[in-house]
């Protein structure tokens, strides 16, 4: 059976956040790690406290940082200097008791057609020495799949980022997959990374753009989900990325457990 989270608003004060989600009586927290609540200034000047109140948590936290690093970038002072504020993240999340830290895969630009292959390949040389320097605080990194836009959306190329940096895991958001093709996109991202997949973040959607709506209220077939995670017999953790407000988030989680509990 999964561990079900709640990830932290970085427009609040952090503690406070994470009180919120134990007394929601969620397994762990993901915290945001983003301005301005979440800026890593900001949380080690709290690390103390908010490691001890991660230790109260049923599961180990999780490191979620913003969706907006341009590790792509064709800027290659930009590009380096993203580099070290991930790896200052990483450090961030060590500190704190995390050992498990997502990026995304995000493209900036009017690169289209062949043209994206230089971010693709810039993308890959980023998240070579992001691996390779969490690997030496024994950090896992993983990547998140992106809703439909001018990112990494399109299996076949987020699945050249994966196969080309190793020790890199795949973070699915399965809601970001509907978005790119509906349910058999969310079937064939579980079904190639099936091996990868360490991490997942649920909510629901209409299949048109990111709505982050509770369980239940989109258009997303949650069973057949459920069932293909089961498939691959995936039982880690379950981040419930629903914006609408706590209740919801708390609501859609208790679905999905009983889902799971009844397939």
């Amino acid at each position: 059976m999964p561990s079900y989270g709640l990830l932290t608003n970085p427009s609040n004060e952090i503690l406070s956040e994470i009180r919120k989600i134990y007394d929601l009586n969620f397994d762990y927290v993901e915290i945001g790690i983003e301005g301005p609540e979440g800026n890593p200034t900001v949380i080690n000047k709290k690390k103390y406290e908010i490691s001890k109140l991660l230790q109260s948590f049923r599961h180990k936290a999780i490191g979620h940082t913003a969706y907006w690093l341009d590790l792509c970038s064709d800027y290659d002072y930009v590009r380096h200097a993203w580099i070290l504020e991930s790896l200052r993240e990483i450090r961030t999340a060590k500190s704190v008791g995390i050992d498990l830290i997502n990026f995304h895969a995000n493209l900036n630009g009017m690169f289209y057609g062949g043209k994206r292959q230089a971010l693709l390949n810039n993308l890959i040389k980023s998240l070579r020495e992001i691996v390779t320097y969490a690997k030496k605080s024994k950090v896992k990194v993983m990547l998140e799949n992106v809703p439909i836009s001018n990112g990494i959306h399109n299996i076949d190329e987020f699945k050249y980022i994966i196969d080309n940096v190793a020790s890199l895991f795949v973070h699915l958001d399965i809601p970001h997959a509907f978005t790119s093709g509906g349910m058999t996109s969310v079937f064939n991202y579980i079904n190639k990374f099936e091996e990868k997949i360490i991490h997942v973040h649920w909510h629901d959607n209409h299949g048109k753009r990111d709505e982050h709506l509770p369980i239940g209220e989109g258009l997303i077939d949650h069973v057949e989900t459920v069932k293909a995670l089961k498939y691959i017999d995936y039982d880690r953790t379950i981040t419930l990325e629903v914006f609408t407000n706590s209740n919801d988030a708390k609501s859609s989680a208790n679905k999905l457990r009983t889902i799971w509990s009844n397939e």
